[in-house]
């Protein structure tokens, strides 16, 4: 009987050590090499890789490469008015907007793209803001009447070179 018993809680320790082992780690815990760069109370999940800055200066979730290179990244999620709105008709007031801060805005490119199963859109483009010159790669898709937006801008000179980590962060960008 004291036998039976013992083989029975080893059998029970034995079970509870492997479902302990294969628990799952936390399924929004930054991938390896990477780090949380959105709040917890965000309706996503925002990860950039370690070599990034994190900045919580602004209201958005966001990220810079560095003061020698102030290329940056953001998540930005807002209501829409409107629970029907497209994402083309979304950019077309978003373009608008753009063209009222910055000067000599010119498509460079618009493709369809998916951010964590939801379909949207990439609209890359340069821009003039004073005498300075910028390239943005922006990625919106609307989630639930929500509109997601992932903005990268850099100096044109420096855009290709951070292009591998940005489409590593949209792999990465999971929505609530």
């Amino acid at each position: 009987m004291k036998l039976q018993r013992r083989i029975i809680l080893l059998i029970v320790a034995a079970l509870f050590a492997v479902s302990l082992a294969s628990c799952k780690k936390d399924e929004y815990e930054a991938p390896a090499g990477w780090t949380t760069a959105s709040d917890e109370k965000a309706d996503f999940y925002f990860y950039v890789p370690d070599e990034w800055t994190v900045d919580y200066s602004t209201a958005a979730a966001g990220a810079y490469f560095s003061e020698s290179d102030p290329s940056s990244v953001s998540v930005m999620a807002w209501g829409l008015e409107h629970t029907d709105t497209t994402v083309d008709e979304w950019w077309d007031l978003n373009k608008d907007e753009i063209e009222l801060v910055f000067s000599d805005v010119a498509i460079v490119s618009e493709e369809n793209a998916t951010v964590n199963g939801v379909f949207g859109k990439t609209y890359v483009y340069t821009a003039n803001l004073g005498e300075f010159s910028y390239k943005f790669m922006q990625t919106a898709v609307i989630k639930n009447a929500t509109v997601y937006l992932f903005t990268y801008s850099s100096t044109p000179e420096n855009f290709d070179s951070h292009i591998e980590d940005v489409e590593g962060m949209l792999d990465f960008l999971i929505l609530k």
